[in-house]
């Protein structure tokens, strides 16, 4: 037996809280209890871990057998075994002057049995008492911790007090832990999705992409998009003003029969309960004032948000229930100046923002996009394959005191548990149903709803998988679109800067090293990204940092909404539009100074994988009958290899790009608002990849790496722009990386981050790249997954010390003309690309690329037939291979 387990059941209820006092003591008994004994300072149930030696030979055999059957930890060493042993025997010794014998018992009068009783009891009392001063000096120090650090106050003392009860309680009593036999409501009718035996061309990606958008006639629209009436729920807390501009650059003010001019769009504003948000609050009364189609949550439902809580959660929450009319005045003599509803609110969707937020595409963009799915869609983007956190580091927590307090370890839920239900990381920005919203604001008893808020009240950052778990495991399920239109760049992970530069807050777990994030603030440099997104809505951005962004956005979205009125009017005409669409064929991205070689090379990927590679262009017996000058012809798709086929675009507008049709190159001009011009996606076209974007890897710790294609999220680290000879070299494909995060990683970790990322090779230069700190262990760019290996670099440079009288026809000759100290770039044929700081002296590192497009031959009706047909086996076995790769994938993802 554990000796903490024997103590807790024999004697934890009467030494904590009086002999007198009943299994289950209200909070203020445990309080009082607390305020007398310092042993009261409650636990790290790891004690519970520790195993008690064993007394005999053969009790120590079996224990050592169940120990490595277990996977308990033994922590003989933290527990002073002997010494307690020892000190317990003392104890008994003096106060019974030696040990009982139970076969002189019977042998007592009455009198003398009850004395002898009387002191059995005293000495047990007093031996546990000295146990729990072993057992609970490092509680004591743990809740002094906390105490002292971040609870301050009665109340959240007493909460926190009140919750390790909770888990003492259940040892005491061999009662459950809290939650670990819950069984919660789930009415999805969807089947489980085993994911770790996917069926045959079902990949992890095709069921992130899922959709929800059926016939018209299996649902019901909203055929005029006009009439949509949407609710925004807004969430803000330190600014009034961003919250008013946000308010005003979504208002619309008209309904299609001009019956109700703001009928048509609401909003409903919570504001952080915390004293220091009091003036946004009060700016934002004034402001309601007047607008019947501005509400502001009263002032007695604000609630106290902080990050990681389970507060933010609960103030979406206020917003749902005040939608609904569901709050009522807390007292008849309440002087808030914000009042509740007495009816609902009318809506079709029920759209969840931050003031942070603000929107990139125009009203009627936004209007239209929504409208294209039925009124019951639900939009909210969860991550399809359930989350199974490992029991060891789930952990139970409070919230008071503006702080998340971590108690112990919290069971985790799934299906496979007995649970009922599986858990989901998700956005807590989403697009949903007035019928789901209202089964969120209602709670109803004994829904899944309801139940779950129970347990999402103790899980750290509640908000990033509430939502998401209730519509999975709801009959909402069904109707669930995997997107929010919100597009996110979030900054660089806390764990990732030096302990002095962490925000605390973000650091909850025992393991210093395990924090969170949070999204960046967007930049005016970032425009392209918010562009060519498919989004709605982007966040974060800040007018204290930088409001031009927001300027731009106006009058990109005001110049929208002219083009929808002037195409509704019948006088619209197009302007000057960039077209990289080489007529919908693709183009082969060509390393320019291999396009004499015997093996000219292109960006392609390898028969498996991400990694994007310098890859051979063409067939073997392709190259001896191109004409010299094909690199600035075109190609067909059967002379190519497969996978070097890529798409460019769709491109940013700010500025023009063209290719040049006598060097085959890129040409950009500057636009207004963005350095590097235009920028584009680059895509696969068809293989076991198609549809995938070229990536510079760079959603990490420092943008910059290797080059591979990925799932297109359009966002920056997937946006390209073509080198001018200011930015970048001529002819070279670069990423721009954001002011935001250049500045972020400068400030956090004091590390420069260059604004500028080439394609280039590793080591053909006088530089050596690194990896990215968390890559460090499993990659380096110095092997031949990157460089040629040192055989062939000396097999050129005695061939080049034995022929320097060749030929100046020689095939090579060309190469003779570099520095012989720069190999020529076929050694790097196979090798995975990387980015090389454009403003570096590393010119021969950085590629120079040309584009030469794919044509379509036209060669009759009975050929077309049969291409077709080719092309449809090919498609067959394109999805073959996607299925044969989809479990390499689920593990990449």
């Amino acid at each position: 037996m554990k000796p903490f387990s024997i103590f807790f059941r024999l004697f934890s209820i009467q030494l904590f809280f009086g002999q007198n006092t009943i299994l289950h003591p209200s909070p203020s008994s445990i309080i009082l209890s607390l305020s007398g004994l310092s042993l009261l300072l409650v636990p790290t149930i790891s004690i519970s871990l520790v195993e008690e030696e064993a007394a005999d030979s053969s009790t120590s055999k079996n224990n050592e057998k169940n120990e490595k059957k277990s996977s308990i930890r033994k922590l003989d060493d933290t527990f002073p075994f002997q010494e307690v042993q020892s000190l317990l025997t003392k104890l008994t010794n003096n106060k019974n002057g030696n040990e009982i014998d139970p076969s002189k018992a019977s042998e007592s009068s009455k009198s003398e049995q009850e004395e002898d009783d009387k002191n059995n009891n005293e000495e047990a009392m007093e031996a546990s008492k000295l146990v729990t001063s072993y057992l609970f000096e490092n509680i004591q120090s743990r809740i002094t911790n906390m105490y002292q650090n971040k609870a301050k106050s009665p109340h959240c003392r007493t909460k926190i007090a009140n919750h390790f009860y909770q888990y003492i309680n259940a040892i005491a009593t061999e009662s459950p832990m809290p939650f670990t036999d819950g069984k919660f409501h789930n009415t999805c009718p969807e089947p489980s999705i085993d994911f770790d035996n996917l069926p045959k061309n079902v990949s992890l990606s095709s069921i992130m992409l899922r959709k929800y958008q059926p016939p018209k006639e299996d649902a019901v629209y909203i055929e005029n998009a006009n009439d949509l009436i949407l609710l925004y729920g807004i969430l803000t807390h330190n600014t009034h003003i961003s919250t008013i501009r946000l308010i005003e650059a979504l208002q619309d003010n008209y309904s299609s029969d001009n019956s109700n001019r703001n009928g048509t769009t609401l909003f409903v504003v919570h504001v952080d309960g915390k004293e220091s948000s009091d003036h946004v609050y009060d700016a934002l009364i004034e402001y309601a004032m007047d607008k019947d189609h501005v509400h502001i949550v009263p002032n007695e439902y604000r609630v106290r948000v902080n990050w990681g809580g389970y507060s933010m959660v609960n103030a979406t929450m206020q917003i749902l229930k005040y939608s609904f009319a569901l709050l009522q005045p807390l007292s008849s003599t309440s002087t808030s100046t914000s009042t509740v509803l007495k009816e609902p609110l009318q809506f079709h969707k029920f759209l969840h923002i931050s003031s942070s937020t603000y929107p990139i595409k125009s009203n009627t963009e936004i209007r239209n996009t929504l409208a294209s799915y039925p009124i019951d869609a639900n939009m909210l983007s969860v991550v399809m394959k359930p989350i199974s956190p490992n029991p060891a580091s789930w952990h139970y927590f409070v919230e008071c005191d503006d702080a998340v307090h971590r108690i112990y370890r919290l069971q985790p839920l799934s299906k496979d548990t007995n649970h009922g239900i599986d858990q989901y990381m998700s956005s807590q920005w989403f697009v949903i149903s007035h019928e789901f919203a209202k089964y969120l604001a209602f709670a109803e008893q004994g829904t899944l709803v309801q139940q779950y808020i129970e347990y999402a009240k103790h899980v750290v950052v509640a908000d990033e998988g509430f939502f998401g778990t209730v519509l999975r495991n709801s009959e909402f399920c069904t109707k669930h679109e995997n997107t929010n239109f919100l597009h996110l760049q979030f900054d660089i992970w806390e764990s990732d800067l030096e302990n002095i530069q962490r925000d605390q807050r973000k650091c909850l777990m025992p393991d210093p090293d395990r924090c969170g994030r949070s999204p960046t603030i967007l930049s005016s440099d970032y425009l392209f990204g918010l562009e060519i997104s498919n989004d709605l809505f982007a966040r974060k951005f800040s007018d204290e940092e930088e409001s031009k962004v927001k300027d731009i956005l106006d009058i990109k979205r005001a110049k929208a909404e002219a083009k929808f009125r002037d195409i509704a009017a019948g006088n619209f005409t197009e302007g000057l539009v960039i077209d990289t669409s080489f007529e919908g064929h693709g183009t082969l991205i060509v390393a320019k100074e291999t396009i004499h070689d015997d093996e000219p090379l292109c960006l392609g990927l390898g028969p498996k994988g991400n990694k994007v590679r310098l890859v051979p262009c063409f067939l073997p017996e392709v190259v001896s009958v191109l004409s010299s000058d094909w690199a600035t012809g075109a190609v067909i798709e059967e002379e190519v290899l497969p996978n070097s086929r890529w798409e460019v675009g769709p491109c940013s507008s700010d500025g023009m790009l063209q290719r040049d049709h006598d060097t085959a190159e890129m040409i950009m001009t500057k636009g207004i608002y963005t350095p590097g011009g235009p920028h584009c996606l680059i895509k696969q076209i068809g293989g076991i990849r198609n549809g995938r974007c070229l990536d510079i890897e760079s959603n990490r710790i420092e943008p910059g790496g290797q080059v591979e294609v990925f799932l297109c999220m359009n966002k920056w680290h997937q946006m390209f722009g073509f080198g001018d000879d200011s930015i970048a070299p001529s002819s070279s494909i670069f990423g721009s990386v954001p002011n935001h995060i250049v500045n972020s990683i400068k400030n956090k970790s004091g590390k420069h981050q260059p604004s500028f990322l080439c394609l280039g090779v590793s080591g053909r230069g006088g530089k050596e790249y690194m990896p990215w700190k968390e890559d460090s262990n499993k990659v380096q760019f110095n092997t031949v997954d990157f460089m040629p290996m040192e055989e062939l670099k000396n097999v050129y440079n005695n061939d080049n010390n034995n022929n320097n009288n060749a030929d100046e026809n020689d095939d090579h000759a060309h190469d003779e003309n570099k520095n012989m100290d720069i190999l020529p770039l076929r050694f790097w044929k196979g090798k995975q690309l990387v980015t090389i700081p454009c403003d570096d002296d590393d010119r021969d590192a950085i590629l120079d690329l040309i584009f030469v497009p794919f044509i379509v031959e036209d060669n009759g009706d009975d050929n077309d037939n049969a291409n077709a047909k080719d092309k449809d086996t090919a498609g067959d076995d394109n999805t073959n291979e996607m299925g044969k790769e989809s479990r390499h994938e689920n593990e990449e993802l």
